[in-house]
């Protein structure tokens, strides 16, 4: 707590000054005896109201606001109910749990049927403790032009455009589950349209299951507007930024979502919870990015930790590897169209970059299956 000077105690710093000053974002102010223009209380309600400030003004309103906030829910991943045709029993979901290299995400085959608000079931499925537990959620659904469509969900709810990781296990879902011709899928490949474009996957099985998927990923992105990230320039490659008083070399790289890639002598001592955030929020990124941290172990060989906007650090980042790739070439770690082992929590990767496009490979897992109610 910071004590505040009331208004008479000093003209040029006090209560009044300090709600110009746009530092506030909530008031309590329990003040109950009447409404004298004169008192504190009241010049505070009514400037408060005309700065636009929230004011609460019994301590049950300041209460429950406070526990929406510790919730990870917001007005963008709430459902919205029409209390005249509200469910009367609970909705039964089926879903299942796939991983790929790490990264788990809850999948709802919506072939068949129609999910609303599936930001708000990804907050609610997300949590490892009172849901299913994931990075997110997945919905796979009919595309025009493609074998399925791909929507993903963080775990905050927000929406992302492309996840490596996730597209494999889509293409095992459809596979497995004989959604798609699978002699036609063995010979062709799969297409899975997604926010950020098509793409192409080739698939390998084992025991008549797929276990290995390559993505096409396309090609890499450099500019600083397809990022985007403000900063002028063609390509963003080993510039200096200062981040929280730090300064680091970043290169940014665009694989359908936005990656900032930092090379470290060591990653395993990074204190992401830290930094993250501030990579994430930093005002150059003005739709937010993913941030790998990324160690050069020999030319074919990278060890990488991601934090990933929307869902804090996770296990692994398909499109992160991609990024941490492309990067480590453009800084001459690396050679073009080899094959780079990318080390990360989650287990491995191999990404092949060439300017006309960047090759994912790696494995895809069903963990269970299962029904939730919501």
């Amino acid at each position: 707590v910071t004590p505040v000077n009331k208004i008479h105690e000093n003209p040029d710093n006090n209560v009044m000054t300090l709600l110009e000053s746009k530092k506030i974002n909530y008031i309590i102010s329990t003040s109950a005896k009447g409404r004298d223009p004169a008192r504190d209380s009241v010049k505070i309600r009514r400037k408060a109201s005309l700065l636009g400030i929230p004011c609460f003004t019994a301590l049950d309103t300041a209460n429950a606001m406070a526990e929406c906030l510790m919730t990870k829910y917001s007005q963008h991943n709430t459902e919205l109910v029409n209390i005249n045709d509200m469910r009367k029993e609970k909705l039964s979901l089926k879903f299942t749990k796939m991983i790929g290299c790490g990264n788990d995400y809850i999948y709802i085959d919506c072939m068949n049927q129609n999910i609303n608000c599936p930001e708000s079931y990804s907050v609610l499925l997300s949590d490892r403790h009172f849901g299913v537990g994931g990075d997110g959620l997945i919905l796979i659904d009919k595309s025009e032009k493609a074998d399925a469509y791909m929507s993903i969900y963080n775990h905050d709810g927000t929406i992302g455009e492309m996840s490596g990781n996730a597209i494999r296990c889509v293409a095992k879902y459809l596979y497995d589950n004989e959604i798609i011709d699978r002699s036609k899928a063995l010979k062709n490949g799969i297409k899975i349209e997604t926010l950020s474009g098509i793409k192409d996957l080739t698939i390998s099985t084992r025991h008549k299951l797929v276990d290995k998927v390559a993505v096409n990923m396309g090609k890499a992105k450099f500019k600083p507007e397809e990022i985007p990230v403000l900063l002028p320039g063609e390509k963003i490659v080993s510039e200096k930024i200062t981040v929280d008083g730090t300064e680091y070399a970043v290169t940014c790289v665009s694989m359908g979502n936005p990656h900032c890639v930092v090379f470290e002598d060591d990653v395993d001592s990074l204190n992401l919870e830290k930094t993250g955030p501030l990579f994430e929020n930093h005002k150059l990124f003005p739709e937010r990015v993913n941030t790998e941290f990324v160690s050069v172990i020999d030319s074919k060989t990278l060890k990488m930790r991601v934090w990933e906007r929307g869902n804090g650090e996770t296990l692994s980042c398909g499109t992160g590897a991609c990024a941490a790739v492309v990067a480590a070439v453009l800084n001459g770690y690396c050679n073009e169209n080899q094959d780079i082992r990318v080390i990360l929590e989650g287990g491995d990767l191999i990404i092949n970059y060439t300017p006309d496009r960047v090759l994912m490979t790696g494995d895809a897992q069903t963990v269970f299956t299962g029904t939730v109610q919501v």
